[in-house]
């Protein structure tokens, strides 16, 4: 069961910050005042959409204080752990905004950084923005990994993306919604976004952003490279297959909307 609680919602906003939760108590507050004073700093209405996915912390407890403090504050709860998709579904379904961002709640990904990604949309030309991450702290061997993987996942869905694995993307509701609107299950889905948008025939920009270590917390990827990578591995396997199904789709619908009309007589 979803619960989704939120007030002032009657009114459409300029953006929608979407952030999962998952045991997230001691980046909550941070979260907000920062998003908070990004939307203030652009001149722009906006509101964050917090998602507690099942948490067993006091993370719904500060979402609600949040909420009770600031009308811009939106909190959608899962009383029970659905994974990071279900997270964004729901907080796309609760969300008001013309275009909306999706951010990890752990400010890896600094807040700030949304203004960058937010002006290239506005500048034309794409779909869909996503942050290119530059990493301050990294293991050799992980960065090492990533860069391998973003390689592979570049060459299997034909695509030039410097960071094709970032969940921190921005871009309409619906091309979202779209890009989201795939059939498999995958753990990993952020590295598949901006793929199945690209297979949905969408246009993907990107904006190099900083990438920080985590604020508080502790990531379930921690000392996991490996098992991370084989299990990626099997995902893109099946993101392929589904890949090439949307590719058809997309060719036949577009195929279809080019077809001449009828002439009458």
């Amino acid at each position: 069961m979803t619960i989704a609680s939120a007030s002032g919602r009657n009114q459409r906003v300029a953006l929608s910050v979407i952030a999962p939760c998952l045991n997230e108590e001691g980046n909550i507050h941070a979260l907000c005042d920062r998003v908070l004073a990004m939307f203030v700093s652009m001149g722009i209405s906006g509101e964050l959409v917090l998602v507690d996915d099942g948490s067993r912390d006091r993370t719904w407890e500060l979402i609600e204080r949040r909420m009770n403090s600031d009308a811009r504050v939106c909190g959608v709860r899962h009383d029970i752990n659905r994974g990071i998709v279900a997270g964004w579904r729901s907080g796309l379904a609760a969300a008001c905004g013309e275009l909306v961002c999706l951010i990890d709640s752990d400010l890896q990904n600094p807040p700030e950084s949304i203004e960058a990604l937010y002006r290239r949309y506005q500048a034309g030309g794409v779909d869909l923005v996503q942050g290119a991450r530059i990493p301050e702290d990294y293991v050799m061997m992980r960065l090492a990994l990533s860069k391998g993987l973003n390689f592979l996942l570049n060459r299997v869905f034909g695509m030039r993306l410097r960071d094709n694995k970032s969940g921190f993307v921005l871009s309409a509701p619906s091309v979202l919604h779209d890009a989201l609107g795939y059939h498999g299950r995958y753990r990993f889905a952020q590295c598949f976004i901006t793929v199945f948008a690209h297979a949905r025939g969408y246009r993907v920009g990107e904006v190099a952003t900083p990438f920080h270590p985590r604020h508080a917390g502790t990531s379930f990827l921690a000392n996991l490279p490996f098992r991370v990578v084989l299990r990626i591995f099997w995902e893109i396997a099946r993101a392929r297959m589904e890949f090439t199904q949307l590719r058809r789709e997309a060719k036949a619908h577009t195929s279809t909307a080019r077809r001449p009309l009828p002439q009458p007589g």
